[in-house]
């Protein structure tokens, strides 16, 4: 028998259920009390999902004494943390001690319903945080729980709320006139040749610092991404590592022929061992990405700097001055992939190349170019029916 009744307004509805399903193996008789539902009807969905995964045996009816704080913490420690890289790790243990446990912690598993989350995300927003920092927040309680489900704990999980939108930061890149520009300014310093593989392969820079000789086939014109180098950030040090970032980031590229050439060049030059970092810093050693990523910056804001002491000194430009952007190191990933969305290569083979989970995720990513080719297909239109 169940009882549901609506606790809270016509605006902002609060139904809540309780019933009772027979005794379990104890003796004692097993009933439900959980709040947070929009209508009635979700209650309703919810005691007989419930009613009926007990009756089943597919709920641990035991799970009302688990605390979550207990739980969270076994669930990271023994499954989570070992499909994570070391900094992604590390940035969930923060967010869980940092703001979950303090305020979901003493709670009971079975305990946390839609309404105890909600309350929990608009408080993360009114500490001032960003709707895209408390979107991570959020998507750990929402594993969690999932979790908690393929072990037969809870029966759904209360992360079904309301969310402010987050907004996307734009995405930043130069046109192919910009990079040959800027790669011409470079040319015969340490930093053209992770910038000009960068562009020709939109590897993340992890990877790219953790590229190494024995991932290029240079007569199949191919790399394998497999390894990346990352920062441990509470050890301190520079850590080589064949974790990445998701599944779909082990992958193969192809590179084109101008790109295998100047890789044959430096090969026979330095004879390196097959183990040897393709980027090197200036000692030989690993390169950081930080660095790297510095190092980028303060080229393209010297250059131009010089440019504009150059223009106020001679009242003008110099005649081969171009208009370059200021783009992070990250921006020649999106370059690399935007120059081949102008040029009209396959979705499918771009979002493979940057090893991004899905298409969606790359249309997602890209979606300046989305609008550009729009404004094509009604062009093409207009010249496929133009009348003659």
């Amino acid at each position: 028998m169940a009882y549901f009744k609506n606790k809270g307004t016509k605006n902002k509805p609060n139904w809540i259920v309780e019933g009772s399903f027979g005794t379990g193996k104890d003796g004692k008789r097993l009933r439900i009390k959980k709040t947070g539902f929009r209508t009635q009807k979700e209650a309703e969905a919810y005691f007989n999902e419930y009613a009926n995964s007990v009756n089943k045996g597919t709920i641990k009816v035991e799970a009302k004494n688990i605390v979550f704080s207990d739980f969270i913490n076994q669930w990271f420690d023994e499954h989570k943390s070992r499909t994570l890289s070391i900094n992604t790790r590390t940035n969930y243990k923060s967010r869980i001690e940092t703001h979950i446990l303090p305020y979901l912690g003493r709670y009971k598993l079975t305990e946390i319903d839609t309404m105890i989350v909600q309350n929990f995300y608009n408080h993360l927003v009114d500490e001032g945080l960003k709707p895209s920092s408390v979107k991570k927040i959020i998507e750990i309680i929402n594993n969690c729980f999932k979790y908690a489900i393929k072990m037969r704990l809870i029966a759904i999980s209360p992360t079904d709320i309301e969310k402010l939108p987050v907004t996307k930061p734009s995405i930043e890149y130069w046109s192919k006139e910009q990079v040959d520009f800027f790669l011409n300014q470079i040319e015969g310093t340490s930093l053209y040749t992770p910038i000009f593989i960068d562009i020709l392969t939109g590897l993340r820079i992890a990877e790219l610092c953790g590229l190494r000789w024995r991932n290029i086939n240079l007569e199949k014109g191919e790399i394998e991404v497999s390894g990346q180098i990352v920062f441990d950030r509470i050890n301190k040090v520079l850590i080589p590592t064949d974790i990445l970032k998701t599944d779909t980031s082990y992958r193969i590229i192809t590179i084109p022929r101008i790109l295998v050439e100047h890789l044959r060049a430096i090969k026979d030059e330095y004879t390196p061992k097959e183990s040897d970092f393709v980027i090197q810093n200036r000692y030989g050693l690993i390169y950081n990405p930080r660095n790297l990523s510095m190092n980028f910056t303060r080229a393209v804001s010297h250059y131009k700097e010089s440019i504009e002491d150059i223009t106020k000194r001679k009242g003008q430009a110099p005649i081969n001055y171009m208009q370059l952007p200021q783009i992070t190191f990250h921006g020649l990933r999106h370059t690399h992939a935007t120059l081949l969305l102008l040029n009209n290569e396959n979705i499918k083979v771009i979002s493979e190349r940057l090893g991004h989970k899905d298409i969606a995720t790359t249309l997602n990513t890209y979606t300046h170019i989305m609008k550009e080719f729009k404004e094509r297909t009604a062009s093409l239109l207009d010249e496929m029916f133009k009348k003659p």
